[in-house]
This record gives C-alpha cells, structure tokens and sequence, in this order.
C-alpha cells in the first residue's frame, strides 16, 4: 500500500495540525490564547465528547480526546520555550494543568475549574477568576 503525500492544510491521523485545523467539523476548536479562550475550548471539547458518547460515536469521542491532547502538548511546548514571556508561559502551564485535569477527570473538571480559579495562587498570578468580582461589604 502506498502513501500519497498530505495536502498543505489536511489533518493529519492522530492529531498534529490537524489536531485543531482542517476541513472536519473540529476546525479551529482548539483557541487557546487566553485562558478564557482555553476555558471556552475546555466546554466546546466536553459538550463535543459527550455527544459522542450519548450517541454511541466512539471514534468521534476518541477524536475529541486527541485534540484535547493536542492542546496539553501544545500548551506544555509554550510553557516550556524560554523565548516566550515569562507572564504567557505561566499562563501556558495553567492551561497545560487545566487540559491534564479534564483528561483525566472530565466529569468532575468545572467544578475543580470554579475552585481553582477562585485560590488564592491562582487569583494572585492571574489576577482572579474572569468574570468573578469580589463581594464587597
């Protein structure tokens, strides 16, 4: 069997830039920028994988699950390059840890994602939960 050369563009198998490109229905799902990006495409993946699942489409869910892979990597690569801001790479880390915790525990993930976003480390480093105002007396 042989194998025709890729497009420019065209997913590859098991992520790489297909991962979040491409011409399939995941097309630019991966947005991670910010972390309210990151947070959005943390819900578009878990209302996509449960989808799936509901109706049966394990290939889809699995899908799913590489591309949220894919931004875990792609998130500890920025983490990680000493070009990058010192403020992004942490942002970047927060992400890569936000990807890791969905993965690993989607059913519980908004919950932990509300009481993370509310401790203190994190309120210090990036200044509180978006979205979030302190009550005042």
């Amino acid at each position: 069997m042989s194998r025709r050369p890729r497009a420019a563009g065209t997913p590859r198998a098991g992520g790489g830039q297909g991962a979040g490109g491409g011409g399939d229905e995941f097309a630019h799902v991966l947005q991670f920028g910010t972390l309210d990006e990151a947070e959005a495409t943390l819900r578009r993946l878990d209302a996509l994988w449960r989808e799936s699942r509901a109706a049966g489409d394990t290939q889809r869910a699995r899908r799913v699950l590489e591309i949220a892979r894919e931004g875990r990597r792609r998130a500890q690569m920025i983490a990680g390059n000493r070009r990058v801001a010192a403020e992004k790479r942490a942002e970047k880390e927060e992400m890569r840890q936000w990807f890791r915790v969905w993965l690993e525990t989607p059913e519980m993930f908004f919950d932990w994602l509300e009481l993370r976003k509310r401790a203190p480390e994190f309120v210090e480093r990036f200044g509180g939960e978006r979205g979030f105002e302190k009550e005042e007396e």
